[in-house]
């Protein structure tokens, strides 16, 4: 184990890790918003716009990451949509994310007492004033643990986009090997960032889950 390299380029290996904690920020809030969209057709009692959500969550949780960046970035250029790498690797990781906070938002809304929507409709209140007023905020704390989950897979998704060149924490591990063939020290010390990245999501789930729990249980 060569210390001196994984001291040499950690700098480096830190800076990328930067761009996948960034893409991973911004895909996920897209995700979140693009899959509450999908949620409400989901729910919704229009038979086409419920079929269309479930269409979309069924192909792409259905099909491979990989395949749906290759697809993004190298078929939609055949039909005129051309996009740099760094925005394909954004709606890649934002759409993929969206069909599964569909189904966490869903479930999340579903445990919201139909009394309450009956009671908002009583006095009148529009169905988006019951949505924003009283379903998204009693939604949001069982959505809460299970949305972190999602930023876990989306943290370790974003190696995915390095097949187009998108200079993340694996891309970046690959061009540094590439050039000094110490593979296991920069494949080693890119994996503890990925770890360190992941933990510390998984101990803010662990606590939200825990807090929820206990308030919950007043």
């Amino acid at each position: 184990m060569d210390v001196s390299v994984i001291l040499t380029y950690l700098p480096f290996l830190l800076k990328a890790a930067g761009w996948t904690i960034l893409l991973s920020a911004i895909s996920l809030v897209l995700g979140m918003l693009i899959g509450l969209g999908f949620t409400f057709m989901r729910l919704s009692t229009n038979r086409l716009l419920s079929r269309t959500a479930w269409t979309f969550v069924w192909l792409v949780r259905g099909t491979p990451m990989l395949m749906q960046v290759f697809a993004i970035y190298y078929w939609l250029p055949t039909v005129g949509i051309l996009m740099p790498p760094l925005v394909a690797a954004i709606v890649s990781l934002s759409i993929n994310a969206a069909a599964y906070y569909v189904d966490i938002f869903r479930a999340a809304i579903l445990t919201v007492p139909r009394g309450l929507v009956e009671a908002g409709e009583a006095i009148g209140m529009r169905p988006w004033q019951i949505r924003w007023r009283i379903v998204l905020p009693l939604a949001v704390r069982p959505a809460l643990p299970p949305s972190i989950g999602q930023a876990i897979n989306a943290v370790k998704n974003t190696s995915l986009v390095s097949v187009i060149s998108v200079q993340e924490l694996t891309a970046t591990s690959q061009a540094i090997y590439s050039s000094t063939y110490k593979i296991a020290e920069i494949l080693g010390t890119a994996s503890l960032i990925y770890l360190a990245i992941t933990t510390v999501l998984a101990v803010l789930q662990s606590w939200l889950e825990e807090r929820l729990g206990n308030y919950g249980a007043r």
